[in-house]
């Protein structure tokens, strides 16, 4: 019972930690959603790292893993001045905000894994913005 038991509260206080999570808005559209976890947010020099929340309107399938879900927290990397990139692991639940049951984590590869540039125009981007530039360069809401 001993070890096993002890991996159950483990699992049960991840999700809970999950669930607690204040997502604050970055972007989001008809079709999804991406939130930032500000408790997650740890700067240490120009490197950024933090946890992200997306959220899809409707459940995602993956026939090939036979998944349903409907967000996922993923870990990433932010090099500030460099603009790049690094995505972590990642956890897909059944429901919304990080709620339900997790049913996959996924572990990204090693390309995903290296800082790569962050392009114009997309939620790495805005990612990027909302944890990188100061308050008194973000454009008012």
């Amino acid at each position: 019972m001993g070890r096993f038991a002890t991996m159950a509260c483990l699992a049960a206080c991840a999700c809970a930690a999950a669930h607690a999570a204040q997502w604050a808005p970055v972007r989001s559209s008809d079709t999804v959603s991406l939130m930032v976890d500000p408790a997650s947010v740890a700067r240490k020099g120009d490197q950024v790292t933090l946890k992200y929340l997306v959220e899809y309107a409707r459940p995602q399938r993956d026939m090939q893993r036979q998944l349903v879900y409907r967000s996922m927290v993923v870990k990433a990397s932010v090099r500030c001045k460099a603009r790049t990139l690094s995505l972590g692991d990642s956890e897909l639940y059944t429901g919304p905000r990080a709620a339900g049951v997790m049913v996959a984590t996924a572990v990204p590869s090693a390309r995903e894994r290296a800082f790569a540039p962050i392009e114009k125009g997309t939620s790495d981007e805005d990612v990027w913005r909302h944890v990188c530039e100061s308050p008194a360069k973000k454009p008012p809401a």
